[in-house]
């Protein structure tokens, strides 16, 4: 729906719900975290019932808000580029990169692994190409070039409902 919705609205007017699970619709039970990063790709809020969360979901889903609080303004303010579009093979990537080029943020989430290939790599779109950008979660480094020439790997976890969220901050040039 937010794919769909986001090729005409910006993500800051696309209402994202971490909501409880099993779904009132559907009945899936999917995990808290592709939940969220679902989520964060529009103004994220929590539609949940947090009295019926256990302390282990509460505290998850605190890092989540937290973690979106450091991007919201790059999700809502910055450029969108659809990397793979749900229809496609594999995971559904979007990035968002700020206006000056010095964070971007990678979306991944994939309802189910795609047995028996291995995860390519996702090439990033509008970064500076000379510069360097760290993963704000592990440290590690990778030249804006390779990023889009080569890609990234997602590192998505194994299994069904698999997500990540990667954000990357210019260090240099």
């Amino acid at each position: 729906m937010q794919h769909g919705y986001s090729q005409l609205y910006p993500a800051s007017t696309t209402a994202a719900w971490g909501t409880d699970v099993p779904n009132e619709l559907s009945a899936r039970t999917v995990p808290l975290a592709f939940r969220f990063h679902v989520a964060t790709a529009g103004v994220l809020a929590v539609g949940g019932d947090l009295t019926r969360w256990s302390d282990g979901e509460l505290a998850a889903g605190a890092g989540f808000v937290a973690t979106y609080k450091r991007v919201r303004r790059l999700v809502q303010h910055g450029v969108q580029h659809r990397l793979r579009a749900p229809a496609e093979d594999g995971p559904t990537v979007v990035q968002y990169t700020s206006a000056d080029r010095t964070q971007a943020l990678v979306l991944a989430w994939q309802r189910a692994p795609r047995r028996g290939r291995p995860e390519l790599p996702v090439h990033l779109a509008g970064l500076e190409p000379a510069a360097v950008y760290r993963d704000a979660a592990t440290g590690d480094s990778h030249h804006a070039t390779v990023l889009m020439e080569h890609g990234l790997p997602l590192g998505l976890p194994a299994g069904d409902w698999a997500s990540a969220a990667i954000h990357l901050i210019r260090v240099s040039p």
